[in-house]
């Protein structure tokens, strides 16, 4: 694991109160409700985007997606 992702892990862990293993098994599994059940998040919006190609086509091309997503795919 790079040191960008384990800092990202990290980071995510304290907001959320979860293990890095826990918020890494969680992802790998697309498990939305387990990540985001400690935070003030509105989940039903976070599912509605999820479901939603469009939206979630529009969320991932979003400047801040897509600078995440350089950061964690320059692990592979």
């Amino acid at each position: 694991m790079s040191d960008k992702m384990n800092e990202l892990l990290s980071q995510l862990s304290k907001k959320l109160g979860m293990s890095k293993e826990q918020i890494a098994g969680a992802a790998e599994k697309g498990d939305v409700d387990s990540l985001l059940q400690n935070t003030d998040c509105d989940t039903s919006q976070v599912k509605d985007i999820l479901r939603d190609p469009e939206k979630t086509k529009q969320m991932l091309n979003s400047p801040q997606a897509q600078a995440l997503m350089k950061i964690l795919n320059k692990d592979k």
